[in-house]
């Protein structure tokens, strides 16, 4: 006796087995019949990689990221068994929104179909759950805050919102146990209820069959195997070619820096949920819920009763009636799709924005590299002095400086724009424009230097005026950014020149010929220990002189001693100091040891 003699002795598989296989197939076997069998077999593939992901997954919000990581960049084959689950699911909504719209077109819902028409509905549905609860698992900015733009959609829901989103979240705000019910809702309850409607799914296909479109020759039969299974068969490998491609392309799949519920984030949800996004922007205010409940409401209803609505068969013409709504929810859900990106591609700041948050990304995964410690990866990102300077920077200082692509839109800077600060470049700007918009012509200190090459405004002064020459120029610019690199420069034709030029105003070691001008100290100027005496007390007489922070000085930048720890204000300085020299965050990040955890 063969093994499947003795199996089938005991469970008789090749009787039901048979009658599967040789499932009659009306009108023959065509590509249309694919779609539903390719989801079984797709969603097949996401339980087996989603398990293998469950074995080095902990859902919690202090070690998601970090074991997310671990798969994607240390863990062998984790990033190809990563990506396979990421954009499978992806592929997953694409095949069912195909599978409903084969469905409609070919009026298989009609009766005694309608059943099986629900249950594919009800697939639509869990697929999507699938997608909102597994996007925020690995607990990065782009899961966080989506998760927070949805969420907050659900809380919005008239009677039952607020009861469903503190259900989904557990608590005031986003945690642990958001975590935690978000993992048990996709591995557990999600999983059953999708095995359900498989089952119930198949059931009616056994029942009913397939549902042949109009103009069908149902004289025509093919069997489901082996030329139905067969096309099955290759649309899944054309979808696994597709899925295989991206997960390669991206090596895995996508992860952003660790979640951080008090940074900056430009939200965008995932691109099937983007229409829905782009669709709020029509209906502002407390009219946003027609956009979130109100219209999907419609549209599912509509879904719901349309085997109802479209009972008579005939060709596609006579039922454009019934169909019309469904083929504008097609085209509108694109249109609003593509507007979204669109706009998004053309919108300068939220590219910037993008490019930060890759900066920051790059960041976290160099870092994750040397070890993440044992309060999560947050914190690691926040005790990093390269992350925490530009957070500081951001919260502190870009309100008025800029710096770089960070800090106000350039006709709304009201303090010098710290690009290059402690350059030589930087400096002769300074000497030859001082009042330029970019460096103090905005501020309390305006009209205070008079520049190195142009006039005075005044006429018999400027009768006498002499331009500074380009070597001197040179020369005292050289000065200072050695200053600025630490440089003692005692002795120098640098120190000489500026000890003739600048000491009328300005202070070298702390002498100046004008004890009560505001100019600041030059020795060690743009230094790490300069900015930082700035940053703690503009008027200490380190940087700026007590003249700088007169009350007649208007606009002056205020003391941070009371409100930055003391180790900040030094992360901050260093970072100032650094980015305004062109060190960026990416060339630190590379320069991150590449250590494994």
């Amino acid at each position: 006796m063969s093994l499947g003699d003795w199996l089938n002795e005991r469970i008789g598989h090749r009787e039901p087995l048979r009658r599967f296989l040789d499932e009659p197939i009306p009108g023959g076997a065509r590509i249309g019949y694919v779609w539903g069998g390719a989801l079984a077999l797709l969603l097949l593939i996401e339980a087996v990689t989603g398990a293998l992901l469950m074995s080095a997954y902990a859902p919690s919000a202090t070690t998601a990221w970090a074991s997310v990581a671990h798969i994607n960049f240390t863990l062998r084959a984790g990033w190809l068994i990563r990506g396979l689950h990421y954009f499978g699911a992806q592929a997953l909504v694409v095949l069912v929104a195909i599978h409903v719209a084969r469905i409609a077109l070919h009026g298989a819902y009609r009766a005694p179909r309608e059943i099986g028409w629900f249950l594919t509905l009800g697939l639509l549905g869990v697929i999507l759950g699938f997608a909102f609860t597994g996007n925020p698992l690995p607990w990065d900015q782009d899961g966080y805050w989506g998760a927070r733009v949805e969420t907050g959609i659900m809380g919005s829901v008239p009677v039952v919102g607020s009861f469903t989103q503190q259900l989904v979240i557990g608590g005031s705000s986003l945690g642990h146990l958001t975590l935690t019910r978000l993992y048990g809702l996709h591995v557990f309850v999600l999983p059953a209820v999708m095995a359900l409607l498989l089952a119930a799914s198949f059931a009616q296909f056994r029942r009913h069959g397939f549902g042949a479109p109009h103009g069908a020759d149902l004289g025509k039969a093919d069997r489901f195997y082996p030329k139905q299974l067969g096309l099955i068969l290759l649309a899944v490998a054309l979808v696994l070619v597709v899925v295989f491609d991206l997960a390669a392309m991206e090596h895995g799949a996508p992860l952003e820096a660790p979640a951080d519920p008090v940074s900056d984030y430009n939200a965008r949800p995932a691109w099937y949920f983007r229409p829905l996004f782009e669709l709020r922007k029509f209906f502002p205010g407390s009219l946003e819920l027609i956009a979130t409940v109100g219209l999907p409401g419609v549209v599912g209803l509509y879904l719901a009763l349309l085997p109802f609505i479209d009972r008579k068969p005939g060709p596609l013409r006579a039922r454009l009636p019934a169909l019309a709504p469904l083929f504008l929810i097609g085209l509108g859900a694109v249109g609003l799709l593509g507007k979204s990106l669109v706009k998004d591609a053309k919108d300068e700041a939220f590219q910037r924005s993008e490019a930060q948050s890759a900066a920051r990304t790059a960041r976290a995964v160099a870092l994750f590299k040397q070890g993440v410690p044992p309060e999560g990866a947050l914190a690691m990102l926040r005790n990093d002095p390269e992350t925490r300077g530009e957070d500081l920077y951001k919260k502190e200082c870009a309100s008025c400086h800029r710096l770089n692509d960070l800090g106000p839109p350039k006709e709304k800077q009201t303090a010098p724009d710290l690009t290059g600060f402690g350059t030589k470049a930087w400096a002769l700007e300074v000497l030859k424009d001082p009042d330029a918009d970019h460096l103090f012509g905005k501020t309390a200190f305006k009209e205070m230097m008079p520049s190195a090459v142009k006039p005075p405004a005044d006429p018999e002064a400027a009768k006498v005026f002499t331009p500074m020459s380009a070597a001197d120029q040179e020369t005292i610019a050289a000065f200072l950014e050695g200053q600025a690199r630490g440089e003692p420069g005692a002795g120098t034709p640098g120190e000489k020149m500026v000890r003739q030029r600048c000491t009328s105003c300005h202070r070298l070691d702390g002498k100046t010929d004008d004890e009560e001008s505001a100019a600041p100290e030059l020795r060690g100027w743009a230094s790490v220990a300069w900015i930082e005496a700035q940053i703690t007390n503009p008027g200490s007489g380190k940087a700026y002189p007590p003249a700088a922070m007169a009350k007649d000085l208007e606009g002056h930048m205020p003391a941070f001693e009371e409100k930055l720890s003391a180790s900040d204000r030094k992360v901050l300085a260093a970072w100032v100091y650094r980015r305004g020299r062109g060190e960026s965050g990416t060339t630190v990040a590379a320069k991150a040891p590449d250590k494994k955890p």
